[in-house]
């Protein structure tokens, strides 16, 4: 009798099942991948992000370091510490923004603007570095640059000199002549802070333009009255003065002026007014 073939032989299995089978290891063969490659990645993420906060933590050194120089006015040794930390983190952002701020003062306007947008890009609530970046602008008489790079400020509740923003602003307008929008500002920048002696002295300003003498005297008197050792003021009051033809008046300010600038460009202006009113009034 033949074998019939039943048990002496193992029945094929159906290809569906292989199909699934294999898909199932497949599954399980992926899922062991993706499980390493999350434990790697993590423990990839975390030794980057461990050794970013090394180097923010060395940039942050170096720029204390920096400030402390800044502040005792040695600017070289200031400028060595900050560029050792941003050999560290390169977009630190408070080491951009003191260097921007030394580099603006040594007339770099280009290299500070480039430093304070760094600063800016790495921490865009910095908003020192903003306003830096705006007085720049107008130092290099990008007057709407200035505009667009300020208006932010003016909406942030936690900015706490808005009046510096206010009055830059304002000024930037008074260059643009749109004299209206210029005393918006610069009116509100006394608003919010009336001892601000620079917005007296540019409503000043701008009176002048309007050729409103009585109120561009009010307004130099003003600044005069609250800031006296700032020499410009009354320089500014002094030739107001003089086209109101008060020549004893101006030669009062002028005097003052070059007391208090000394031997700066504008105190040898102010020495040369007081020597034309003397001789002749003023002219």
């Amino acid at each position: 009798m033949r074998d019939s073939g039943y048990g002496s032989r193992q029945s094929p299995r159906p290809r569906g099942r292989q199909s699934l089978m294999s898909t199932v290891r497949s599954s399980r063969f992926l899922r062991r991948i993706l499980v390493a490659l999350c434990i790697f990645g993590f423990v990839g993420c975390g030794a980057a992000q461990r050794e970013a906060q090394k180097r923010n933590k060395k940039a942050g050194f170096h720029h204390k370091l920096a400030a402390g120089y800044f502040h005792s006015k040695n600017i070289d040794l200031a400028i060595r510490e900050l560029m050792k930390g941003l050999a560290f983190e390169p977009e630190h952002s408070k080491s951009r923004y003191l260097l921007g701020f030394i580099l603006f003062g040594r007339k770099r306007y280009e290299e500070a603007i480039s430093n304070f947008k760094r600063s800016l890009a790495s921490n865009k609530g910095f908003f020192a570095a903003r306003n830096h970046l705006g007085v720049t602008y107008l130092a290099l008489e990008r007057w709407q640059d200035a505009i667009d790079t300020l208006k932010p400020l003016l909406k942030e509740p936690t900015y706490t000199t808005p009046y510096h923003p206010y009055n830059n602003i304002g000024w930037a307008y008074l260059k643009l002549r749109r004299l209206d929008l210029a005393e918006k500002h610069l009116r509100m920048a006394v608003f919010i802070n009336p001892k601000f002696c620079q917005g007296h002295r540019n409503l000043g300003l701008l009176a002048e333009k309007r050729a409103d003498q009585p109120g561009a005297q009010q307004h130099f008197q003003e600044a005069v009255r609250r800031c006296p050792k700032i020499p410009s003021f009354h320089f500014s009051l002094g030739n107001l003065y003089c086209r109101s033809r008060q020549p004893d008046l101006a030669l009062k300010a002028y005097k003052v002026c070059t007391e208090r600038a000394g031997a700066s460009a504008l105190g040898r202006r102010c020495r040369a007014r007081v020597e034309l009113v003397g001789e002749g009034g003023c002219r």
